[in-house]
């Protein structure tokens, strides 16, 4: 929990998206949020990814990732990555119906062209294996929703394109 800002102690044992729901309107009570308690996968990510403009993913394990990427490949969403491991972290904006504006004439990537292929099963350790430093979820995140901001504005160059990487050992940012 203590690299979850959003979580604490009498939040243990409670749905984390019932939680989640609980503090953001503590936070700001004229915002709406709608739970989705569920597992995602093939047969509901469709469904549950149509009616929205943008996705964030920040999801820990590769067989939602790729759902969620594909998912929003075929129905035309921005997909704002984020993936967390240790000390470094990554984003990006995956969009292949966009322009990229880092090549003219040319599209966004998506999550397949950056890894065409899940890795076989336990070659990568999971954050509860490998950890994570707490404050990056925090660093990556914060990035992600800026990415959202921009492109909900309309104003700067969005991450289409271009891989941002962080590592907290060296504060470092490539």
């Amino acid at each position: 929990l203590q690299r979850q800002i959003l979580f604490g102690m009498s939040n243990v044992g409670v749905p984390k998206v019932s939680a989640t729901a609980k503090r953001l309107r503590d936070i700001n009570p004229d915002c709406h949020v709608i739970e989705h308690r569920m597992i995602i996968n093939s047969s509901n990510v469709m469904e549950l990814v149509k009616d929205y403009d943008i996705v964030i993913d920040g999801t820990d394990n590769f067989p939602t990732r790729y759902c969620v990427g594909d998912a929003c490949v075929l129905l035309k969403k921005p997909n704002v990555y984020g993936s967390i491991f240790r000390f470094e972290g990554m984003v990006t904006v995956f969009a292949p119906h966009l322009p990229n504006p880092l090549r003219p004439g040319e599209h966004g990537p998506c999550y397949r062209c950056m890894y065409p292929e899940p890795p076989d099963p336990g070659s990568v350790p999971s954050c509860a294996e490998g950890g994570v430093i707490g404050v990056l979820p925090g660093i990556i995140g914060t990035l992600q929703a800026n990415e959202v901001i921009k492109m909900i504005l309309g104003v700067g160059t969005p991450a289409i394109g271009k891989l941002t990487t962080f590592s907290a050992m060296d504060l470092e940012f490539k």
